[in-house]
């Protein structure tokens, strides 16, 4: 399924990147998707102060629907951004879809990531394609939200078993 099925023109993204060919380069994409508005920043601490002024001023609840973060930045890197969202007060922040973009895919990285609370990752160089499939993924395989001890972020897990009842972690 493509994003061509889905109206986007309500939803509104944050594009963070410390490149600016990079930034311009996902946000064109989202605008061409449909997306109805993409704002941008250059950090982590960049995002973070747009996320503050937004729920300051009392303007929405919920700026953004979706974040597109760089791993590696300058200032706050895409990590500790997450690592901010993931542990926000406000559930509508806390809450928010969030999908790393990073060049670096190898899976210690990609389990890293999906270890601070990651919702999708994104692997450069971005394609169309591979933005399409992971927007897809959010809007039509939402994940549940795990709270632990040692752990806050949509469920891990992506296999859905088969086997219900009270043992089922027990199954062989």
């Amino acid at each position: 399924m493509s994003t061509q099925s889905y109206d986007l023109s309500d939803i509104s993204a944050l594009v963070v990147d410390d490149s600016p060919f990079m930034r311009e380069l996902i946000s064109s994409m989202l605008n061409n998707l449909g997306v109805g508005r993409v704002s941008e920043a250059a950090s982590g601490q960049d995002a973070i102060d747009s996320i503050n002024k937004v729920l300051s001023e009392g303007r929405s609840n919920r700026h953004y629907d979706v974040v597109f973060s760089d791993w590696l930045m300058e200032r706050m890197d895409g990590l500790q951004f997450l690592r901010w969202v993931r542990s926000h007060p406000n559930p509508d922040i806390k809450f928010m879809p969030f999908i790393m973009v990073s060049a670096y895919s190898t899976l210690d990285w990609v389990i890293m990531a999906r270890d601070a609370g990651v919702s999708e990752f994104l692997t450069k160089p971005v394609s169309v394609k591979s933005m399409v499939m992971r927007l897809t993924s959010i809007i039509e395989h939402p994940r549940s939200f795990i709270n632990s001890k040692v752990y806050f972020g949509p469920d891990r897990r992506r296999k859905v078993s088969e086997f219900k009842g009270e043992d089922r972690r027990r199954q062989k």
